[in-house]
């Protein structure tokens, strides 16, 4: 089994006994909210779209993976949404089969998939639409990071998450000049901080927890070399090693631990 960044892309592929392009965070719609706060932009769905689109071509997938939070409006559903989501959707699922977990901006999902849109084409392949608390795939597991997984996952090697956006603050030590970068986490799991919630594992893996950029560069995120750091979510706060966590830019360039990097 191979993980494998697309490089310089929030993308990564999974290879196994099937090739997996997996993306976290698209957040379908943000530029309305941010609108309502001042910043003016267009909507960015056709860009992301093609960008993604980009990466499917690429690589050749046999299915595609969203990780979570593939719309950002929340509770509701925005006028936006409604044209734009089964629109984004339907057009990965012409490439192969789109699976979906659910995250906690995507509320009301369900009525947003292509086949529930009336008078649409039916796309080549299926969408399909996975619990938030996410599901194994090619012996891989996969969920968006807001909610207490599937003890089954943890009989995975890998266990890939969105939700937190990783990024790192890269400072110069010459000016007071700083910039943030997108970055992949990669950690551990603390076996007795999951046998202490779960209580029973029938199958433990002993999995990597990878922790994916949001493909959405607008999205902000959590700045893993920051004092004040606060991570988001049960996996990532109470279940992973954070003294062992390493660092990957996003060409898959390793650069360090966590816990060294200021």
């Amino acid at each position: 089994m191979k993980l494998k960044p697309v490089i310089d892309e929030a993308a990564m592929i999974v290879e196994n006994k099937l090739k997996t392009l997996v993306i976290a965070d698209l957040h379908l719609g943000i530029e309305a909210v941010l609108r309502q706060k001042g910043v003016n932009i267009g909507s960015q769905t056709e860009k992301m779209l093609e960008s993604v689109t980009t990466c499917v071509k690429e690589t050749e997938p046999d299915a595609i993976v969203l990780l979570g939070d593939i719309k950002h409006a929340v509770p509701e559903i925005s006028f936006r949404d409604r044209k734009e989501v089964p629109l984004f959707l339907a057009a990965l699922a012409e490439y192969a089969p789109v699976y979906l977990a659910k995250g906690n901006h995507d509320s009301h999902l369900s009525k947003l998939l292509p086949e529930e849109i009336e008078g649409a084409r039916k796309p080549k392949h299926e969408v399909y639409l996975k619990s938030t608390r996410g599901f194994l795939f090619d012996e891989v597991g996969y969920t968006h990071g807001h909610t207490w997984p599937s003890p089954d996952l943890f009989s995975a090697k890998y266990i890939l998450i969105g939700h937190n956006h990783p990024r790192i603050r890269l400072a110069s030590t010459h000016s007071n000049y700083a910039r943030m970068k997108n970055v992949w986490i990669r950690a551990k799991c603390d076996y007795e901080a999951v046998k202490e919630h779960y209580k029973e594992i029938n199958s433990w893996g002993d999995p990597w927890v990878v922790l994916m950029p949001a493909f959405n560069e607008i999205c902000g995120g959590v700045t893993f070399n920051s004092p004040e750091i606060r991570l988001l979510g049960p996996i990532a706060s109470k279940l992973l090693r954070r003294e062992d966590m390493e660092v990957y830019l996003l060409d898959g360039t390793y650069i360090g631990k966590v816990c060294n990097l200021d």
